[in-house]
């Protein structure tokens, strides 16, 4: 590295969720000193040099460093010269990839992950964590109506996974009964096959399937770390949108889980006690997460004890987190969805509540409803994690 703002750059980089499985080593210096340094150590997977040199001296000094080089090792090149013809001239090269400055970490982490990225491994839809700061604070009842709107506002191809063993109620929420569910998948993740996922994938609609479980008391609520994510790589290859409704318990499986998601939701109340919790997650998780990728809150049963509540403002002020959504408490309407096995958008498709969560479910997916009901998807990074050593 040349430069501070670089390094500060990697360094955060090295902290977001998608490089836990790599090693960063920061060395000071420009081309010649890698080609130095190479020369008395192996390569790694990749190599990340920013550079100062332009022209001959920068093609002489890379040609140098080439031959320093393990055959297998990629170099990702950063700098300030924005000319076509020395683009070119780099790629020719071997160069898998030059970035100019100044570097944002999205775009440095989306190059190291194009550059190891597999073709003919199977597309990863993208996988959303919904967590209760505390019980009793209707994580599920969003994550199911999200889910719902997700599927039924937005078209998308959703799977609901209920990883709640002992009281799951997604099933129950979509008014579905369960013979086999997912507790099946995680005793035996080497039987994973898309026959076995048809059979136990329970259809509320067409665009939405549930995961459920049997809720049973003899469940073992301490899912195995490797079983889960086989499970869970298992049917993103089978699905457009996972959502996982994860228990309140706060277990290694359950942090592992809200810290690989690609969307962390967390779950509160206006409850004194709520705030205090849920900022301890926010803080805990961000900090694995990294910086574009910091979790989102959700503020549920808002309304419920306006004397005794702690304001929204206030709330976000001492979390230090906006809430994506605020949803209004409703007795009447989140009960008769409850009793018939509905979501809030079944009963009331004007409610507050349900266009909320329409609301974050376009933010979750990337798509924004438009005229008509029909929904636009944008643009967004790929999203598979990488293994290599950087």
């Amino acid at each position: 590295m040349t430069s501070d703002e670089t390094r500060g750059i990697i360094e955060k980089a090295a902290d977001d969720r998608r490089m836990h499985r790599c090693r960063v080593d920061l060395i000071d210096g420009d081309v010649p000193q890698a080609t130095t340094h190479y020369g008395q150590t192996t390569t790694p997977d990749l190599i990340v040099v920013e550079t100062q040199l332009s022209g001959d001296e920068l093609l002489s000094g890379l040609d140098s460093l080439a031959e320093n080089c393990d055959a297998d090792t990629h170099v990702l090149l950063i700098g300030a010269d924005n000319d076509i013809i020395q683009y070119r001239s780099l790629i020719s090269r071997g160069i898998s990839d030059y970035l100019l400055k100044p570097l944002q970490i999205g775009s440095l982490i989306e190059a190291a992950e194009h550059i190891f990225e597999d073709p003919d491994a199977p597309k990863l839809a993208k996988m959303i964590a919904f967590f209760g700061a505390e019980g009793g604070v209707g994580s599920s009842a969003v994550a199911h109506n999200v889910a719902w709107a997700m599927g039924q506002e937005l078209g998308e191809d959703v799977t609901v996974v209920d990883l709640d063993l002992c009281f799951g109620t997604a099933a129950f929420a979509y008014n579905l009964e369960v013979a086999q569910g997912v507790e099946d998948m995680l005793d035996a993740p080497d039987r994973l096959d898309p026959q076995l996922f048809d059979r136990l994938l329970l259809r509320h609609s067409e665009k939405i399937g549930i995961l459920g479980n049997r809720a049973s008391l003899t469940s073992d609520a301490d899912i195995d770390v490797e079983a889960l994510e086989d499970v869970l790589n298992f049917v993103r290859e089978q699905s457009g949108v996972v959502v996982v409704d994860l228990p309140h318990m706060w277990s290694e499986w359950v942090r592992q889980t809200l810290v690989a998601a690609d969307e962390a939701v967390i779950i509160g109340n206006q409850e004194l006690a709520t705030l205090r919790d849920l900022k301890s997650i926010v803080e805990a998780l961000n900090k694995e997460r990294g910086e574009e990728s910091q979790v989102k809150v959700v503020l549920n049963h808002t309304g419920i004890s306006k004397k005794t509540e702690v304001p929204v403002k206030e709330f976000e002020e001492a979390v230090g987190a906006e809430p994506s959504i605020v949803v209004p408490h409703d007795p009447v309407v989140f009960g008769r969805a409850a009793n018939n096995g509905q979501m809030v958008g079944d009963v009331s498709r004007k409610h507050k509540a349900a266009e909320a969560f329409v609301e974050l479910a376009g933010l979750l997916t990337g798509r924004a409803q438009q005229a008509g009901g029909k929904a636009k998807k944008s643009k967004k990074a790929g999203i598979s994690l990488f293994k290599k050593k950087i």
